[in-house]
């Protein structure tokens, strides 16, 4: 089955948190197919940028020729690196470390979207790892998915297969409803 397939099923059974597991390889085709997929349905959502700045995800869906219109970023790379920081339909924070930023804007751009129903995507748990420590990250993650669920909001937290240790893995089974693994080379 594809991954955009069991997105789909995903958010139709009604499921809070999916973790995405992606091959390396596969990894900006992947999830670059399954937010354009979304919203092509007509969904809304919030881009969680921790591995590329928001204006690189922005440049390959207009390539896509993908729907921008109700799509908002929380770009948590572009004022650590210096990248460009002017596109209104972005949220910047200041570092990645500052994990309690991200929730609290995450809630605020939920409010300006426009669709019935939305998703918000973490594009790398990997990427989140490289700047906290493993139980601060536990903690986030546990914060972010009970929260996610009262807010009956479908989230996606994707990681790449090669790159995830065993005890965040670990930790995503037991937070998730429901772990996406598809095939390599899906799309």
């Amino acid at each position: 089955m594809s991954y955009i397939s069991e997105v789909r099923e995903s958010f139709k059974a009604g499921d809070s948190l999916a973790t995405v597991v992606v091959p390396a390889n596969d990894y900006r085709d992947i999830t670059l197919e399954i937010v354009s997929k979304l919203l092509g349905s007509k969904l809304g959502g919030i881009y969680v940028t921790t591995s590329r700045p928001a204006t690189h995800v922005v440049a390959e869906m207009k390539e896509r020729k993908a729907s921008l219109n109700d799509l908002y970023f929380v770009d948590m790379i572009s004022l650590t690196v210096g990248g460009e920081t002017g596109d209104p339909r972005t949220v910047f924070i200041d570092s990645p470390t500052m994990l309690e930023s991200v929730l609290l804007n995450v809630g605020l751009l939920e409010r300006r979207i426009k669709a019935k129903r939305h998703f918000v995507m973490f594009d790398s748990v990997n990427g989140l790892s490289i700047y906290s420590d493993t139980r601060m990250l536990k903690e986030f993650m546990n914060v972010l998915a009970n929260t996610m669920r009262l807010r009956k909001t479908y989230t996606m937290m994707l990681t790449v297969a090669e790159q995830t240790p065993p005890e965040l893995e670990s930790v995503l089974v037991t937070l998730s409803d429901r772990m996406i693994r598809g095939e390599a080379g899906d799309g």
